[in-house]
């Protein structure tokens, strides 16, 4: 099978299954998801952070940073990171997280709930930042909502 018949069978199958082929050319339209994080007594969320999806330019351009960082980094490297060492595999932990850490924050583009003496406080990544050094768990909310693509499909 060639390229254009590779790619006509893929948009027929797009076709039978409802999706126009037409808006694969349109721009894409942003689409957030809430991702709560603050919940009340009755377990009510009151407080949580809006991110985009992996279609995102947010995500991919900050995907693409950290592979380049990392081939730069191995490229600049004498020897590949020694894993089975404690050293090593400290170090190659440290970087697989920082990593999880700037995915997960690039793709937080507001906040709702959080409030600062009263008044709903002013969206900061830097904020976020540290909310996810505090409380990890955050950071794996965004995480686990950002693998799950329906979450960022129009209904």
């Amino acid at each position: 099978m060639n390229t254009t018949q590779a790619i006509l069978n893929t948009a027929q199958t797009l076709a039978v299954a409802g999706f126009d082929i037409a808006n694969l050319s349109a721009p894409a339209a942003r689409v957030t998801f809430d991702v709560p994080v603050i919940f009340d007594a009755d377990g009510e969320p009151v407080a949580g952070l809006k991110i985009v999806g992996k279609n995102s330019d947010e995500y991919r351009k900050e995907s693409h940073a950290v592979r380049a960082e990392g081939y730069r980094k191995s490229a600049k490297r004498k020897t590949a990171i020694d894993a089975s060492t404690d050293e090593g595999s400290n170090q190659l932990v440290n970087v697989i997280d920082d990593n999880q850490k700037r995915l997960a924050l690039a793709v937080v583009v507001d906040w709702y709930g959080f409030t600062s003496n009263g008044a709903p406080a002013a969206f900061d990544k830097d904020m976020i930042a540290a909310a996810y050094d505090k409380y990890p768990t955050w950071q794996d909310r965004v995480t686990t909502a950002l693998e799950n693509d329906a979450n960022f499909l129009k209904v």
